[in-house]
């Protein structure tokens, strides 16, 4: 999955649609991402930080967090904003720790599937807490590994997470896709809205001429 959404979104870069898919994020941060998880693919480079939690943490996913801070913060967000925005990545690690936590009791009453649903409603809420593909980079970013962590926290010494295997890439870029494609909606709906706004007022100038 994480390998046929990001084929996918490098199609749709190179074909011109870089300013709906990721128009502030660059081709470099992308290329980078890329990389990052192809050496996680490639290579066996495991951190044990939180290790006694049940959780390893691959060499890649710290280049990832590396870019996604960068991206966070290029020196024209203010502060506040930024704050907002490390506020709404950890709403987006409680949802995704918690329904990873959830499912690993009672995995039944799922949405779509048991693996995808925490992060498609943690893309369903980056999406509507910013609209920037940077930032919502970012957020995933942050809180697909804290989201883990804190799951690994709540189920100390019944759970082995490795963040940074396939399933986990599979998890991220499916919340990014989530997030972008909420957020395109998002911005369709408020632009046909605004036309159909312009319509009804020349329709009724018309009629009171």
């Amino acid at each position: 999955m994480a390998i046929w959404i990001v084929l996918i979104m490098i199609i749709l870069m190179a074909t011109g649609w870089k300013d709906y898919v990721a128009p502030d994020i660059s081709r470099r941060m992308m290329v980078a991402a890329v990389i990052s998880m192809v050496i996680a693919l490639a290579s066996s480079l495991w951190l044990l930080p939180f290790h006694v939690f049940g959780i390893e943490i691959h060499v890649g996913v710290c280049v990832l967090l590396f870019l996604a801070l960068s991206s966070l913060y290029n020196g024209t967000e203010s502060w506040g904003h930024v704050t907002y925005l490390l506020v709404c990545m950890l709403m987006i690690a409680v949802i995704w720790g918690f329904v990873r936590k959830m499912y690993s009791y009672d995995p039944v009453f799922y949405w779509i599937n048991p693996n995808w649903d925490a992060p498609l409603l943690a893309g369903l809420f980056c999406g509507a807490f910013a609209s920037k593909a940077n930032q919502q980079f970012a957020m995933i970013s942050g809180g697909a590994v804290i989201g883990e962590i804190f799951n690994a926290f709540l189920q100390t010494g019944g759970y082995m997470g490795y963040i940074g295997e396939l399933r986990w890439w599979d998890s991220f870029w499916i919340a990014f896709a989530t997030a972008r494609i909420f957020s395109i909606l998002l911005k369709a709906l408020r632009v046909a809205g605004t036309k159909l706004q312009e319509m009804l007022w020349q329709i009724r100038g018309g009629r009171s001429s």
